[in-house]
Parts: structure tokens; sequence; C-alpha cells
């Protein structure tokens, strides 16, 4: 999209930081609260591409007591609700420059501009995280679409179409995750040849024992790792559809990012262009 549609979508959204949620499979209910705005049966449902998520424990728990009548959005709304959800803090950017020569170095499918989503930690994980005394930028990338003003776990950079109503999800990626497992195997080297694992330690830009270092590593793959990458897409659904009212939405396969966005060198997780988007029924 071109600078100025960023802009005004930019301006039209709301400022202040929005609440998101998120529990494991989360989208799942998500996906058939919005399929189920217009009623539909489960007879129905099972022949689409959204059949897979009826095997899921808690989607099957929840068919089972609706018996025969059509399935509605109040059903999955009543049930969007985990005592274990995660909270974040969604903003949102743009990506892009009217000053680069090549613009497939944006990593871009079209020349011009996309939006960010991005996906920031909670005030939970910012009482871990000051514990490190790390410098800024510590579990990031310069240069990449990352909040100014918040730790931002993972984003999506979006471009949409408004004439026909169509989205495209250029891709979805976390600096944090990356890093922290790059840091912790760093840390455990280093404490395999000291004998005081409460040595403080400087390196990578950190000013606390080797032990914090680790613990808060592990802390971020036990609780992050398994749901960073369908949180992201899911509030990136959520916002293109219940936010901007569109409906046509589609993600690149690992080829196509390759080809169109000319990436070289170290490419992104499979996983992200394969397993994901099947999980969210992509076909």
């Amino acid at each position: 999209m071109d600078r100025r549609t960023a802009d005004d979508i930019l301006a039209c959204l709301p400022r202040d930081r929005t609440l998101f949620y998120y529990y494991r499979d989360r989208y799942s209910i998500g996906l058939l609260r919005q399929l189920s705005r217009t009623p539909t049966t489960l007879a129905a449902l099972k022949q689409t591409p959204f059949a897979a998520l009826t095997h899921k424990p808690r989607i099957k728990a929840l068919l089972a007591t609706l018996g025969k009548r059509p399935l509605q959005e109040t059903h999955f709304a009543l049930h969007d609700y985990d005592p274990e959800q995660m909270h974040f803090v969604l903003t949102l950017g743009s990506w892009g420059s009217d000053h680069v020569r090549d613009w497939r170095y944006q990593q871009t499918s079209r020349r011009g501009y996309n939006l960010v989503l991005q996906l920031n930690f909670c005030n939970h994980h910012q009482l871990r995280y000051q514990r490190l005394r790390a410098k800024a930028g510590t579990f990031g990338y310069v240069g990449h679409p990352t909040s100014s003003q918040r730790n931002t776990l993972a984003w999506a950079r979006i471009d949409l179409d408004w004439d026909s109503g169509t989205a495209l999800i250029e891709e979805i990626q976390s600096d944090w995750i990356r890093k922290a497992l790059h840091l912790s195997g760093m840390a455990e080297r280093r404490l395999a040849r000291l004998q005081n694992a409460q040595q403080s330690t400087l390196f990578y830009g950190l000013g606390c024992t080797l032990k914090t270092t680790l613990d808060y590593c592990r802390y971020i793959h036990q609780r992050y790792q398994p749901i960073w990458a369908e949180a992201m897409l899911w509030a990136t659904l959520d916002f293109l559809r219940n936010e901007l009212g569109l409906r046509r939405i589609y993600y690149h396969t690992a080829e196509s990012g390759r080809l169109l966005k000319r990436i070289e060198g170290n490419l992104p997780p499979l996983s992200l262009y394969s397993d994901l988007p099947r999980k969210f029924c992509f076909d």
C-alpha cells in the first residue's frame, strides 16, 4: 500500500494501548466465533477446511453441549476464556521508506508500505525483565519494526488493498524468542567454565548473574515459545476482520515469500509458513 493509506489507517484507529489476551489454541474458538456469526450446522462446518478445528479437545467438549442446535457466535463467545490466559498489549505502526532505491530491501511483496501489528509484553513479564538490567535492544535487531515504547515479543507485517478488500500477511516474526535462545546457550557455556554461578556477567549488555540470565531465558521459552506464533497470527486475523473489516486474507508460503521478497541467506523457520497456516485452516 502507499504511505498515505498506511498513515490514514493509523490516524483512524485508537492510539491508546489495546489489551489482548491469549491461551493455547484460542484461535480455534476465535475462528469458529467468526464463522458462526451466520448460524450454521456442525454437519455444514465439517464440509469446510475448518473441520479440523472440531477435533481439538476444547472444541469437542463445547460442541458436545450443543446437541443438534445450530452453531452461533454466542455459544463460542461464552467459552472464550481460560484461567491461565496471558495478557499482552497490541500496538500498530508502519514499515517502509520512500528513500530506499531497491524497495525489496524492505522485504515487501509490493512497492510501498506495510502496517505492523506488534504483540508486546505486559507488566507481568516486565517485572522479570527488569532483573536483567539489560540495555535497550538486547533482545531485538536494529531496524526491525518493533515498538519504540514497549518490549515487543512478536510482530506481523501486513499489506492490504482497499479496492479488493484483501490483505496479505507478509510475515510474523519474534526477535525476542530467537535472542533468548541464543543468549541461553551463551550463558550455559560460560557457566560451565565458572565455579560460582552467582558471579555477575556483563556479556551481551546484561548486568546480572548468570543464574538470573538463565532463569529468565528458560522462563521465556517455557511460557512464550509454545504460543507466540499462534497468538501473533490470531491477533492479526482478529485485527484485519474486526477492526478493518477485511474478509479475504492471504498468508505467504515459504516459497512465495522468498521469491517475491527476494530473501537470501538465512530463511525464516519453515514451520511459520507451513505448520502455522495449516493450523489456522488456510487453504
